[in-house]
């Protein structure tokens, strides 16, 4: 039997209260959301606090982390960056490393692939400027990338 997942949330089920009888539709629509919920909500890693970069062109360490990927997990972790102009994030693993280019304010996503899940390992992430003053990047998220349907037996 295929794991398949729903494109968009099955509605919740209804009658299912103490002494209920369940009908096998609103059983299946417990199934059917079951999975979306296990494929569509990852874990977070990180939500690192704001930092903000000097003027100059080079990198500096922000932060350092050790994490694991669930079982579950795909093997791909997803950074998200939010910024007030243009800067450089690099987040390097033990298994690749990703450099998030913002070219100004926003928010902007990359990943990294190739993490063996149940695993530890290391994350340290630097930010640099590329306007000769100091830029405010307001976050730096690192998930658990979405299941996709190759992902799930």
């Amino acid at each position: 039997m295929a794991f398949t997942v729903s494109p968009i949330e099955p509605p919740l089920t209804t009658g299912l209260l103490a002494g209920d009888t369940i009908q096998a539709s609103s059983l299946l629509n417990m199934v059917k959301r079951d999975r979306f919920l296990f494929a569509t909500r990852r874990r977070m890693i990180a939500s690192l606090p704001a930092v903000i970069t000097t003027g100059s062109a080079t990198y500096q360490i922000a932060y350092g982390l050790q994490a694991s990927l669930l079982a579950s997990a795909n093997g791909t972790i997803l950074i998200g960056v939010i910024a007030s102009d243009d800067c450089d994030v690099r987040v390097t693993t033990s298994y690749g490393a990703v450099t998030v280019s913002t070219g100004g304010p926003g928010c902007y996503i990359d990943e990294i692939t190739g993490i063996p899940p149940s695993t530890w390992f290391s994350i340290t992430v630097e930010v640099r400027s590329n306007t000769g003053s100091a830029v405010a990047i307001y976050g730096i998220y690192i998930a658990e990338a979405i299941l996709t349907a190759a992902d799930l037996p």
